[in-house]
């Protein structure tokens, strides 16, 4: 049996973990040369990304968080993508999950 392509796949989750630990590496630089704490609400992406645009350390951090949390869903939307024509079965699987991903983070939002 073929394996499937997953070329799309890796790049995505390469992708998301190098971004992640990017905006970690620089929250932690951030803090390290004296840059003032200051953290707001985080779950308001608009004070998050001011914030980041202040050089603030929690909004680097939380972007970081962010992209972590980010990184398997684009990882299996790009698995859905790569493999719908030649393994639907995989695809169909994996949309499945994200589906399931989907809604257990819009319960967890709600409640």
């Amino acid at each position: 049996m073929d394996r499937p392509p997953a070329g799309a796949t890796s790049r995505a989750l390469v992708a998301g973990t190098l971004l992640s630990a990017g905006c970690f590496v620089l929250g932690v630089l951030l803090t390290l040369l004296g840059q003032g704490a200051g953290a707001q609400d985080p779950r308001r992406l608009d004070l998050v990304l001011e914030a980041a645009a202040q050089l603030r350390p929690w909004a680097w951090s939380t972007l970081g968080v962010i992209c972590l949390l980010l990184t398997p869903p684009a990882g299996l939307l790009a698995t859905v993508l790569e493999t719908r024509v030649t393994q639907p079965a995989t695809a169909l699987l994996a949309l499945a999950v994200l589906a399931i991903l989907g809604l257990a983070t819009g319960l967890a939002l709600l409640g």
